[in-house]
């Protein structure tokens, strides 16, 4: 833990302002001393949740079974492969991660596994991207934690304060993200409809909210395209919203099914 992280006394209408942030855990195991990242132990917990939540809904179970550890390792390697290539630094294991390079990459292996097994491709996304919102959710309160993807200074109650940022009270905007994942989710679970149609509301709900999240955003916290006019999430953002204009239904992007009769 940090040092030097004692309350703060807030006059009236002031920022609350939180003191300390929890990037690791430390606890003794004899006589071993062990440190784990609270943001790498919630993305455990994310795929974990994620994975239990898309066998629930899965038509064919077994075969959500097999495809989510390599999509899950797959939106791994593509989220660190993105924060490498824009920053740079770090390695395997102790750099930073891009969600929007997760979800391209897992989005890539959902369809190859759709396509080696000859299944539409929404067998696969109409059970998984819900929990893959939900995963994300649970994966920004790991960035809350860690004190990473924070948020522009604010007056407002509920600023929080990153003791490594300075003094100045911040949007949340991990836990902002975190809430608008939930609910996207909560909406696309709770609702029953026809095979492509979750995928396509999936990709409508999250592009729209992470857009709208950037106003939020620290501009030293994201990165800029088109001569700073849009981010690199924004940009990911508009991406989902087309993908969710041009997915038609359950045959999209997977060959034909073929009967028995048309076997033999």
């Amino acid at each position: 833990m940090r040092d030097g992280h004692r309350p703060v006394r807030t006059t009236a209408g002031a920022p609350l302002a939180c003191q300390r942030v929890h990037p690791e855990m430390r606890f003794v195991v004899g006589s071993t001393q062990v440190a784990v990242s609270l943001h790498a132990l919630a993305i455990v917990v994310a795929v974990a949740v994620g994975a239990s939540i898309a066998l629930r809904r899965a038509r064919e179970p077994a075969f959500v079974l097999l495809a989510v550890p390599v999509v899950a390792v797959a939106g791994l390697i593509g989220a660190r492969a993105l924060h490498a290539t824009l920053h740079g630094g770090g390695g395997v294991w102790t750099g930073g991660l891009a969600s929007t390079g997760g979800i391209a990459a897992g989005f890539v292996a959902a369809c190859l596994i759709a396509r080696a097994s000859g299944r539409p491709i929404v067998d696969l996304l109409d059970p998984l991207a819900p929990a893959a919102i939900v995963a994300l959710g649970i994966g920004r309160i790991g960035c809350f934690l860690g004190g990473c993807c924070y948020g522009r200074p604010t007056s407002l109650p509920w600023g929080v304060l990153f003791p490594a940022l300075g003094p100045t009270p911040r949007h949340p905007l991990q836990l902002y993200s975190a809430a608008g994942d939930f609910v996207v989710a909560a909406m696309l679970l709770a609702c029953v409809a026809p095979p492509g149609a979750i995928t396509r509301r999936a990709c409508m709900g999250l592009g729209v909210l992470r857009f709208a999240l950037e106003v939020f955003r620290d501009p030293g916290a994201t990165d800029l395209l088109a001569g700073g006019r849009v981010t690199v999430p924004q940009a990911a953002a508009l991406v989902l919203v087309a993908a969710s204009l041009r997915i038609q239904g359950a045959s999209t992007m997977a060959p034909p099914r073929r009967s028995a009769a048309d076997a033999g």
